[in-house]
């Protein structure tokens, strides 16, 4: 299981919003500010803490935190995002 708290540190450290502010519903770009660089900074660190690879053509579908949770959810095989996320 993705925990959302795993996936908000990663996020704080990419982007300049506080940790309180990134949550399930909260865009990547728009919400919490990231630019191309922290958007590269926050794949690196979900490849790195999950052992995936997330190819590029698939950044197009990370729109939203919760997008992120089920997204790493898929990739790491766990299926299962946590009840109230949505």
């Amino acid at each position: 299981m993705v925990e959302l708290e795993k996936v908000q540190h990663l996020l704080a450290m990419a982007c300049p919003k506080d940790l309180d502010e990134i949550t399930p519903e909260k865009h990547l770009i728009s919400d919490l500010e990231l630019d191309s660089f922290g958007l590269m900074e926050a794949v690196m660190a979900f490849e790195d803490e999950f052992g995936i690879e997330i190819p590029d053509r698939d950044l197009r579908l990370l729109d939203t935190v919760q997008d992120v949770l089920v997204y790493l959810e898929e990739k790491t095989g766990t299926g299962h995002v946590p009840a109230g996320v949505f």
